[in-house]
């Protein structure tokens, strides 16, 4: 019987779409650089290989951080300055807690049937901890873990190892259950640690190898997937 769920955070709780071009729009607008659809669709390619790379161990934290600026850039011909426009991205990125429609009932009946929750995000810490807090999310979770204080993300076992850890759980998988949107960071992850998972699959996407515990196609499935633990 599950008792303790774990939770990513974008794409699963957090509207990480929006964020990701509301902080883009007000980069772009306070450092002068293209804003148009298609700006923010190269930024967005360019990030998403970068992010993909760091869960494949290719390349740290804070060489993501500038490094999909460079590309982004490189790619429109431009001289900019990859530290600033990282600086000013994790910024106004930090303030935009958008969360779907369905997060906040999901989290507060599942906290009233007696389910133990917690946050496991890949991320970098003043961001992700800055969107919780304007979301008003945190008061929900008993511990938040966060890839850029554990030093390791996820997929790899040690970030929940960490985790498990931490919270007293190595021995009690079974009562734990990983719920995220991503196949390659979230499940697979859950998966190698021993864990059940649950994918959030909106996009109606193909599972490529990786077999979830369980497959929805939005958050708000959670509630007829769990009743209250006994």
């Amino acid at each position: 019987m599950y008792r303790h769920l774990f939770f990513d955070a974008d794409g699963t709780l957090f509207d990480f779409d929006r964020a990701e071009q509301q902080a883009f729009a007000l980069m772009a607008q306070e450092l002068s650089l293209p804003s148009d659809e298609s700006a923010f669709a190269l930024y967005k390619s360019c990030n998403e290989e970068c992010w993909k790379l760091f869960e494949k161990g290719m390349v740290t934290l804070a060489q993501l951080k500038t490094q999909r600026f460079d590309r982004f850039f490189s790619s429109l011909s431009l001289e900019g300055d990859s530290e600033k426009a990282s600086a000013s991205y994790q910024y106004h990125l930090s303030g935009q807690g958008i969360l779907f429609e369905q997060s906040i009932k999901v989290l507060q009946v599942l906290t009233e049937r007696g389910y133990t929750l917690y946050l496991a995000s890949n991320g970098i810490a003043d961001v992700q901890r800055g969107r919780i807090a304007h979301a008003k999310i945190g008061p929900y979770f008993k511990g938040i873990y966060i890839s850029e204080e554990l030093g390791v993300q996820k997929p790899d076992t040690r970030f929940f190892e960490q985790m498990l850890g931490k919270e007293q759980l190595l021995d009690h998988k079974k009562s734990c259950l990983m719920i995220g949107d991503s196949l390659s960071s979230d499940i697979k992850g859950g998966i190698d640690s021993g864990l059940d998972t649950v994918w959030i699959n909106a996009g109606n996407q193909e599972p490529q190898g990786v077999v979830p515990t369980y497959t929805l196609t939005h958050l708000g499935q959670l509630l007829q997937l769990l009743s209250s633990p006994i």
